[in-house]
Order: structure tokens, then sequence, then C-alpha cells
């Protein structure tokens, strides 16, 4: 897949140099004893001892780890829809996004946006999708957000218009990422429709028929949902972008995942497809959450289970931000992974699948994005960060 040009630069304009000493570097597959130096926004060299340079950060004997890459977040779009039929101002909603990823120790976001509604059949978030992209677009050219921000299109196909709205979109240039959704009751993530009229109850009005909803959104599926995605794929094989599927239960979504040229699969729901995803050589991502909270909230697969099976090769933040890194200290202490592989799985991992080449760990010439954190029985905790050589935390 060839890459898309990003829209920052790939070293930031950071012309001071600065030395982190004393800190458990977690540099590849090990944690080692020293120090690093960043220079004009590039980590420049890496030793072990310490340094006796000028501009020292002292890190304590805390851990420095790479930024966090996370491929998928909603929470944009809960800044910008904070309760049921409020619209809070984009502008606002982004830098107030922004500031929350960052202290949660995320340097690389991937906006992950709607096109098509799961509960309406139509977009209805065009307008939502332009003026986020033009609120990114105007902070970062007055230098306001922390974070390196990127677009994840999430195209729910069974919706009406997703497809022309995905058009309209695809070929921003903050566009890196395409998945296809299906929400439709029933199947996939809903399978359990009890489950679905638990959680998406409180989206309609008390006197709204939920079984006439759940039959209007199955018509609506099985009128657009087939086209809708073939569209969808080509769209996004033209714009020479990842795709990633969405909610895979199946052999048979997986395989149709496969056949579409998907390399990703997202939020498996069965241990069935997970498998299966493992087998096709699809990297599977899973919810930081899901891990955080030992299962899923809407009664799927556990990402415990299938990390200890080997099968996750990266995590995601999803609807809660602080999740990610949490997460990848959970899986270290009481799974049993080492911490420099869990720490991958929120790093370096998630930034090749995205074709990130030059940042999500620390190595000489990789961007100079840092987490300085301390492992606190309860929880890590984020005691400084720098983004592309610049503090941000």
């Amino acid at each position: 897949m060839r890459p898309r040009p990003l829209t920052q630069p790939t070293a930031p304009c950071c012309s001071t140099e600065i030395v982190f000493n004393r800190g458990s570097l977690v540099v590849g597959d090990e944690i080692i004893q020293g120090s690093l130096v960043v220079r004009d926004g590039l980590i420049a060299a890496i030793d072990t001892g310490v340094s006796h340079l000028s501009g020292v950060v002292d890190l304590e004997g805390d851990l420095l780890l790479p930024g966090l890459v996370d491929l998928h977040t909603d929470n944009l779009e809960r800044h910008l829809q904070p309760r049921r039929g409020v619209a809070w101002p984009t502008f606002d909603a982004f830098l107030a996004h922004d500031r929350q990823m960052a202290v949660s120790g995320v340097t690389t976001v991937f906006d992950s946006l709607c096109v098509g509604d799961q509960f309406t059949g139509r977009s209805g978030r065009d307008d939502t999708l332009a003026c986020a992209i033009a609120a990114i677009e105007a902070a970062q050219a007055d230098a306001l957000s922390s974070c390196v921000h990127l677009l994840h299109l999430r195209c729910e196909v069974s919706s009406i218009d997703a497809v022309s709205v995905l058009a309209r979109h695809i070929g921003h240039p903050l566009v890196r990422l395409v998945s296809l959704m299906d929400h439709t009751p029933g199947q996939r993530q809903w399978r359990q429709l009890d489950k679905w009229r638990q959680v998406n109850g409180e989206h309609f009005e008390a006197e709204v028929d939920l079984d006439a909803v759940v039959l209007h959104r199955q018509g609506l599926q099985q009128q657009h949902a087939d086209a809708a995605r073939r569209a969808a794929v080509t769209l996004t094989r033209a714009h020479h972008l990842p795709l990633a599927s969405h909610d895979d239960t199946t052999v048979d979504h997986v395989a149709e995942a496969v056949w579409n040229g998907v390399s990703i699969c997202e939020f498996p729901t069965t241990a069935i497809a997970a498998r299966a995803a493992h087998r096709r050589s699809m990297a599977v991502v899973m919810g930081a959450p899901n891990v955080i909270l030992g299962g899923s909230h809407s009664g799927n697969v556990s990402a415990r289970a299938l990390v200890r099976e080997g099968l996750v090769d990266a995590l995601a933040s999803d609807y809660v931000p602080t999740s990610l890194l949490q997460a990848c200290f959970l899986l270290h202490h009481q799974l049993g992974l080492t911490l420099t592989s869990a720490v991958a799985l929120a790093s370096r991992t998630p930034a090749r699948m995205a074709g990130l080449n030059d940042r999500g760990e620390l190595a000489v010439g990789k961007r100079a994005d840092l987490l300085w954190v301390r492992d606190y029985p309860q929880s890590p905790v984020i005691r400084g960060g720098w983004c592309g050589g610049s503090r941000i935390i």
C-alpha cells in the first residue's frame, strides 16, 4: 500500500537539544538503563549509562516509552455531542479532545469519525465531518494541537448515503484509514438483540417502538450493505489506503474481508473470528477498555482471552483515552507480557499498520514522541510527554 503523505512535517520545528537522563528506556524488545538525546525533533542518540550533556531532563529512574499511536478513538465525537441532541462548538470540542488525548499518552491520534448513522440509516454526520476536518486543519495551522491528528473514516455500510459521503471526504490528506462497519441489530456486534436493546435503547425516545427500529435497520441492511461495501472497497483501493473490517464474528466475515483486501481485523467479537483473521495474516486490533474491564461491554469476546492466545496485534482506546496506556501495564503485570511487548501493542505495531514508519519506537532517527511514565502499583502515571520533541504534558 503506497503511503499517503502526511499534512504535518515528519520532524516538527524544534531546534533545541534535549537530553533525557537516568531512565529505563523501552527500546525495541529490551529495557536499557541510560540516556536519550533529542535534536531537531528527532531521536539523535541512545546510550547506556549517565549522560554529562547539558539541558538534561532527569527521569529519576522512571520509564521512557514511545508515544502511543491510537488507530481508533471515538473521543472527538463524544466531545462534539456530549449529550443526546447537544452539538458542541466544533473547534472547542476538538481542542478539548486533543488535550485529553495528550494527557492520556497518545501522540498520534486517528480520530475515528462515522460516515453513516447506525440508528437512522442516513449519514446525518456529513456536516459534522466537514466541520471536524476544518477544525483540525485550523488548529494544526496555528500549532494549537498537542498531538498529530489523522482521520479514520468508519463507513456504516447499511446507511443509505454512506458511500456518497465517503467519496466526498476520502481524498482529504488527513484521511489515513478506512473501516467497514455494519451495526445492524441481529448480527456482528449486535447479534444478541436483547443486548442491542439494553445498550442502545437510550438513543431513542421512550415512546419509540424498538422492534420497529430493528426491522427498519434490518431492511436497510438488506437493501444497501452489499453494494455499499463493494463501493467503499473500490474507493479505498483507489486512494491507496489501508482498510479495516469491524466486528467480524464468523469465519465467513473474515473470508469476506480478506477477499476485499482488508488488512486489519478491528474488534472481532468472537475467538473464532480472531483465530481466522490470525490464520489469514490479518492484524487484529482489540479495544483497551475491554482489557481493563476484563470483557466487552456489549457481551463479546474478552480481549484478555485473545491476548493469552497470542491473537492480538494492537490495542486502540476506543471510547476511553486513558485505557490505552493502562491496558499495556495491566497486560504486563497481570497477564505476564513483557513490558516491551505490551507497549508495542500501542505504539510500534499500530504505527506500522498505518504505514507511519517514522514513529512508534525509541530508535535513532525516529520522531521524538516520548512518554515519561512512573509505574505505580495502582496505575501508570505520566509525568511528562513530548510530541516531535515539543513538550505537551
